[in-house]
């Protein structure tokens, strides 16, 4: 009874061992999993849907012992994360080896942390999204990413942001995802929108590449940061964000970076005797009549 058992189990185990290298044989198994495609569809179909993308032109695709692989080259980081996406997500594929190079302009590590900089914080800032929050630092090209974002949307947001940089290699996910970071969303995006809309008003700035106002958020207050160009534009920025729905209050931390004529005149004929205490230079002149 015994015998008959075991006689059985190998004679199972060796059809299903014959079932596995026909399978390998076929070129079906390793990283394809679809029984109606051959290595050579699976490819041609990749192929095609990469073909799709203006930006993945480059990219060639050829297999190798039962794994996907990607050649070629790409103008930004993020055209070769979105060519490995869309071969993994087609019909047959279960493993794929990215070999894709990234041809992107040569640029200083403090540049690319200046333009990723940007793109997080005015990039999609139309739409009420922009990522101050976010550390940037680049090393060798690699720039790794460091601070909170409320949801998965934004994560990708800022992965993708960075990836389309010029001059960026590589991207090193640093980021948590904090779903309190702001409770009403729509509040965050009207904040974000009424500065940017004010920002944008100033002509002074419409000719930087650099709008350096910043908010954060929480439980309904919202702190202003930075520097503005003048009181006018200070006091209209306050009033836009004070008038957002769902905002119960604002703390004003900006700077203005220009001084009223008058203040600059009197700043300038400033004097401090030893003891300290300033005078100004009006005081000064009544003092000598």
């Amino acid at each position: 009874m015994r015998l008959r058992k075991c006689i059985i189990v190998c004679l199972v185990f060796g059809s299903l061992m014959s079932a596995h290298r026909q399978t390998l044989a076929s070129g079906k198994g390793g990283a394809y999993e679809s029984a109606n495609m051959s290595v050579k569809d699976v490819q041609r179909a990749v192929q095609e849907a990469l073909n799709r993308n203006p930006h993945l032109l480059e990219v060639s695709v050829s297999s190798s012992r039962g794994v996907l692989s990607l050649a070629g080259t790409v103008a930004h980081y993020q055209d070769k994360i979105d060519a490995e996406t869309v071969a993994a997500h087609m019909p047959g594929v279960r493993t794929v080896r990215n070999e894709i190079l990234v041809k992107t302009p040569v640029i200083e590590d403090p540049e690319i942390e200046q333009k990723v900089e940007e793109r997080l914080r005015f990039a999609r800032a139309d739409l009420g999204l922009t990522f101050p929050q976010i550390a940037v630092q680049a090393v060798k090209g690699v720039v790794y990413l460091t601070g909170p974002v409320k949801d998965s949307v934004e994560h990708a947001v800022v992965l993708s942001l960075a990836g389309s940089t010029d001059g960026v290699l590589s991207v090193k996910d640093r980021l948590s995802v904090e779903p309190d970071l702001l409770a009403d969303e729509t509040t965050r995006t009207r904040v974000n929108k009424a500065i940017y809309r004010e920002i944008n008003s100033d002509p002074e700035n419409s000719r930087s590449a650099d709008i350096p106002v910043k908010a954060s958020f929480a439980n309904g207050t919202v702190r202003l940061m930075g520097s503005i160009s003048d009181s006018e534009h200070k006091d209209s920025l306050l009033s836009k964000v004070r008038d957002v729905y769902g905002v119960s209050f604002v703390e004003d931390a900006l700077v203005v970076r220009k001084q009223p004529a008058v203040m600059q005149s009197s700043l300038q004929y400033s004097i401090s005797p030893c003891g300290g205490t300033s005078i100004s230079g009006q005081e000064v002149a009544n003092a000598n009549r």
